[in-house]
């Protein structure tokens, strides 16, 4: 006996096993062939998924079926992602078999279009429409999977895909979730420089060091590309990098030693330049170009010791800073 998440019944393991499947929640694809034997054909296939970018493939898994013998024969298909108005083309395809009925011949029911560089229909009103060529074959457990590369590809912005889930199909709710981002308006030098530290990816990455003394006290130091603004401890982490030894690493570079104790959490935020619409100094620059995704990562630092050179580039603080974006990053914490 197992219980389940919510630890509000005990069922059986094998009755779990038998049907966690349907809490996945996928879309369905209408795939397409053509063969000399079984002609065009239309499938249901619910597992079907974009598995790389460059070039793009998508992978399919299927049965033993006159989808997958069509597939043998010429090494090509169409995938045709469902959309929301889709749900009775899908129980169609997925309900008979290309040994029993030529699908793409009822009448009503599948409004088709000619491909262009393979000989396979496509199917209408799609969320996306892609042709592929195979590039792979490979059995496992009771499925077939079947990789292909796309070799063109439209999609429609005016569809949704359906979903299907639970035993149903259902449909995506119009509304975005928010993305939880706390938005924080700083002064426009401010926003070019860490839009600079950013080294021009679509989020700026960054570990923050906390710096308290013996008396609790906040270390600030003065950032000289900040326009000598006092700032914590910050540096922007490149993809791929450790956090706790980049953070270490710039730490040395400006005279500080700390012992790095833990996270104090993360946030991530929208930082906004404080010039107001149509006052930029380029008046052609949009909204989203005066707006940057931050996550900043602040450790809890502990000092150890400090090169007294440049002293007077630094600040001890006994009281949380004024500055929102500092007392944010200061009183950050796990969620």
């Amino acid at each position: 006996m197992i219980i389940n998440s919510n630890n509000s019944k005990m069922l059986p393991e094998s009755e779990i096993m038998e049907n966690v499947h349907r809490f996945f929640a996928t879309e369905v694809a209408l795939i397409t062939t053509n063969g000399s034997k079984y002609g065009p054909n239309v499938m249901a296939v619910e597992w079907t998924m974009q598995i790389a970018y460059d070039p793009i493939l998508i992978a399919i898994f299927i049965h033993d079926s006159p989808t997958y013998w069509n597939i043998q024969e010429t090494n090509v298909f169409a995938v045709n992602m469902a959309s929301e108005e889709q749900s009775e083309l899908v129980n169609i395809a997925g309900g008979y078999s290309g040994i029993e009925i030529q699908k793409l011949t009822i009448p009503n029911t599948f409004d088709t279009y000619p491909s262009k560089y393979i000989d396979v229909p496509m199917i209408k009103n799609c969320t996306v429409n892609a042709e592929c060529k195979v590039k792979a074959i490979q059995t496992f457990a009771d499925h077939i999977m079947v990789v292909g590369e796309v070799v063109r590809a439209t999609f429609d912005e005016k569809e949704l895909p359906l979903i299907y889930t639970r035993g149903s199909y259902r449909r995506l709710s119009r509304q975005k979730i928010s993305g939880g981002r706390k938005r924080i308006v700083v002064s426009h030098s401010h926003f070019v420089e860490f839009k600079a530290m950013s080294y021009g990816q679509f989020i700026l990455k960054a570990a923050v060091a906390v710096i308290r003394d013996e008396n609790n006290k906040l270390l600030l130091i003065t950032h000289q590309s900040f326009g000598n603004f006092l700032m914590l401890p910050m540096v922007s982490v490149k993809r791929g990098s450790n956090y706790v030894d980049t953070l270490h690493k710039y730490l040395e570079t400006i005279g500080i030693i700390t012992e790095i104790e833990s996270i104090l959490g993360i946030e991530r935020v929208i930082l906004m330049s404080n010039y107001p619409d149509g006052q930029t100094e380029d008046k052609k620059e949009s909204k989203i170009s005066r707006e940057l995704r931050a996550n900043f990562i602040s450790f809890s630092c502990k000092m150890k010791s400090m090169n007294e050179e440049n002293r007077y580039l630094r600040k001890w603080l006994d009281k949380a800073p004024r500055n929102t974006l500092l007392r944010t990053l200061v009183n950050c914490r796990i969620r």
